[in-house]
């Protein structure tokens, strides 16, 4: 086992931090526990990939807090000395299975507070799951953790690797709405890891990444793990003291 903790700071939204502890197994995959924190609420998820790097099993729970409790004082205690109270919660629990050639996801859920009105529902529901048959990942909004699983088993962290299309399950935050996500993967443009790798020595691949669901396409500085250093106009990774 290899234990890594990485924090990744927003660049959309400077209050956003992802915090995760990843343990990775050496015959492939990892355990990992984390959580993501902004001005309106707190996410704390916990992930298992199997040695295939395929999803396994994810939980998430999420609390809204009023707007006006910043990211780093979620955890500090309010005047009467405990934590700031939620305003709601949400949870999550999404597994998968193989039957085949095929996924088979199933979900548990629950909300309680004062649910914001313009939430849909959470997870999947059960007339969707057949759009998720070739879903091998969880993909969650806003954390550039979930880039890992794909990106270590399609192996487009190594050169020349032509597109790879994939469908994740997309987890939006702070709602906990699962949405198939049509998804490419590459390797990076030819010589950019290596001006990459002169700008941060954690850097050794890129990795191109395009999403049609959101209108996205980036290129990913990733590090010997296939963790995301840099995700363009989304996050960076921070030091940890």
């Amino acid at each position: 086992m290899t234990t890594v903790e990485v924090v990744w700071r927003g660049l959309d939204d400077e209050s956003r931090l992802d915090v995760a502890s990843v343990e990775f197994d050496a015959d492939g995959g990892f355990v990992a526990t984390g959580r993501q924190s902004t001005e309106r609420y707190r996410a704390q998820w916990d992930l298992v990939v199997d040695s295939s790097w395929r999803t396994r099993l994810f939980t998430v729970d999420v609390e809204g807090h009023a707007p006006s409790s910043a990211a780093e004082d979620l955890d500090a205690p309010d005047e009467t000395g405990g934590s700031p109270e939620p305003v709601w919660q949400r949870h999550l629990n999404l597994w998968r299975r193989d039957e085949g050639s095929r996924s088979v996801w199933r979900c548990e859920s629950g909300e309680s507070g004062d649910v914001p009105g313009d939430f849909g529902p959470i997870g999947i529901a059960d007339d969707a799951l057949e759009l998720f048959v070739e879903s091998l990942d969880v993909d969650l909004a806003g954390c550039p953790l979930t880039n890992t699983m794909p990106i270590r088993r399609l192996g487009v962290d190594a050169a020349g690797v032509g597109e790879r299309p994939i469908t994740t399950a997309w987890v939006s935050l702070p709602d906990l709405a699962v949405i198939p996500s049509a998804q490419v993967y590459s390797s990076g443009p030819e010589g950019l890891s290596d001006i990459a790798s002169a700008l941060d020595d954690r850097v050794v691949s890129v990795v191109h990444y395009r999403s049609a669901t959101r209108d996205v396409s980036v290129d990913l500085a990733v590090d010997a793990h296939g963790l995301v250093v840099t995700y363009p106009e989304l996050a960076a990774r921070i030091d940890v003291d």
